[in-house]
């Protein structure tokens, strides 16, 4: 092997601080300050995202022989303008910034340093003791006359305090302007659906009702026998078990708010992370059961006409498209839960897991109970968050919710990671950059600049 040549970079932040390239050429080795990473000469070769995000016929790379070899490599630029240079045998040249291909190793390179192997990765969630639940007052939000600058900084706080691994993922908005009973309880053009679109430019279309329109739980469903049967939710002398929304929907929402205008009910949240925790450290064989057992799930709604039917199959346990070793979030109902679709042979420890899991989520300190009051507003993560209702204390009650899909979120949290990463990086590779990855790259550049608080 080629010996690992030295650089300098930036005196103060080296981004590469070593490389060098087997006699070969089939490989590069890259150092950035910590263990050295060995990537494909192939890969880097498939990968160029110089020219563009896309690729013309001539140039998809599953239309192209393998074989390319690298001749030589150097480094140009420095702190976050690094970038790796590459001369391929036929003597052509590829740049590659460092920022994007530091955070890229983790996942194609090879790597020296130790990998733990300890199963999936779930990031870390609250306690019911230890929530502070983040809060933004409504002005911060929809006042007049914000620059684009101001709303894409009240975007920013309000995707990260939502989807970020080290958030809590449910936030409130305060000091809401007053509300008529009669015109939320429309489901048209209500506030909750104004506050949604104004942060993530649309909300869910279902398949039955108007556009934009919303759901409500209310108490003027009670003698409405439909729905008290098909939906309990609606029936408010029921406990609602926690779940997630949209469970039995093939893709479930993302972002889910609920709006308190009448009545006072005890509503509870649970973080799904915490609680998968807790299940691996006390039963690591039911967590696993957890993952691997498929549940059916499934509704009629008869008051809809005709009748509407929707049924999906899926582990309550779901892991990020393109890192299975990482929880995503979970899909939980057990309102909606048919049966387990687990083998004969697996059954009984997958029910074991199931039952386990809803103990977890309901001791006290794992489920957080409050007052939600006409005028309360939240918005949670549906993916992780688990919400649901303990108790009512007075009628009668009406409360709007509405929600947003995952494309729609993840487009939204893709256009403020890479507005903030612009600076640094060329659109062409912040396309091909995973979402999953995108607030690495922000604390990666925050850091090489010396800033923490960026993220």
């Amino acid at each position: 092997m080629a010996a690992l040549k030295v650089t300098q970079g930036s005196a103060q932040h080296p981004m590469i601080t070593g490389f060098s390239v087997p006699p070969d050429g089939t490989t590069v080795i890259v150092k950035f300050g910590g263990p050295a990473f060995t990537f494909h000469a192939q890969w880097l070769h498939d990968a160029q995202c110089e020219y563009g995000s896309s690729r013309d016929a001539s140039g998809v790379f599953c239309q192209l022989p393998d074989g390319v070899r690298i001749r030589e490599v150097s480094v140009l630029g420095s702190g976050t303008k690094t970038s790796l240079e590459v001369v391929w045998e036929n003597g052509k040249h590829s740049r590659y910034p460092a920022i994007w291909l530091r955070v890229l190793s983790s996942v194609v390179a090879k790597t020296t340093q130790h990998k733990r192997s300890d199963g999936p990765i779930i990031p870390r969630g609250w306690l019911a003791k230890t929530l502070v639940i983040p809060e933004i007052c409504y002005e911060a939000i929809s006042r007049e006359g914000m620059s684009n600058d101001e709303l894409l900084a009240t975007k920013a706080w309000i995707v990260d305090a939502l989807l970020l691994e080290s958030r809590p993922g449910i936030l409130k908005i305060t000091n809401l302007p007053p509300v008529d009973s009669f015109c939320e309880s429309s489901q048209r053009n209500n506030l909750l659906t104004q506050i949604l679109k104004r942060l993530f430019g649309s909300v869910f279309q279902h398949p039955r009702r108007g556009p934009d329109e919303t759901f409500k739980i209310a108490s003027y469903y009670h003698e409405s026998a439909s729905r008290a049967v098909e939906l309990p939710n609606y029936d408010t002398s029921e406990i609602l078990l926690p779940h997630t929304d949209h469970s039995h929907y093939d893709n479930p929402v993302r972002v889910q708010g609920l709006h308190a205008v009448e009545g006072t009910s005890e509503n509870t949240f649970v973080d799904a992370f915490t609680a998968l925790a807790t299940l691996r450290e006390e039963d690591e064989d039911l967590f696993d059961a957890l993952c691997d057992s498929p549940m059916i799930l499934g509704r009629v709604a008869q008051f809809y006409n005709p009748a509407f039917v929707q049924t999906t199959v899926d582990t309550a346990v779901r892991m990020t498209a393109g890192f299975p070793q990482k929880v995503k979030g979970v899909r939980w109902h057990p309102h909606l839960v048919g049966y387990l679709l687990s083998s004969f042979e697996t059954y009984e420890k997958a029910r074991k897991a199931h039952c386990k899991f809803q103990e977890i989520m309901q001791r006290d300190s794992h489920m957080l109970r409050l007052e939600f009051r006409p005028g309360d507003l939240y918005l949670w993560d549906n993916f992780r968050i688990l919400h649901g209702r303990q108790k009512i204390f007075n009628v009668p009650r009406l409360a709007i919710g509405q929600t947003v899909i995952e494309q729609t979120v993840s487009d939204e949290y893709r256009a403020v990671k890479t507005d903030w990463l612009k600076d640094f990086l060329d659109e062409h590779w912040l396309v091909q950059t995973p979402t999953a990855l995108l607030n690495d790259m922000v604390e990666l550049v925050s850091e090489e600049m010396g800033d923490k608080s960026i993220s």
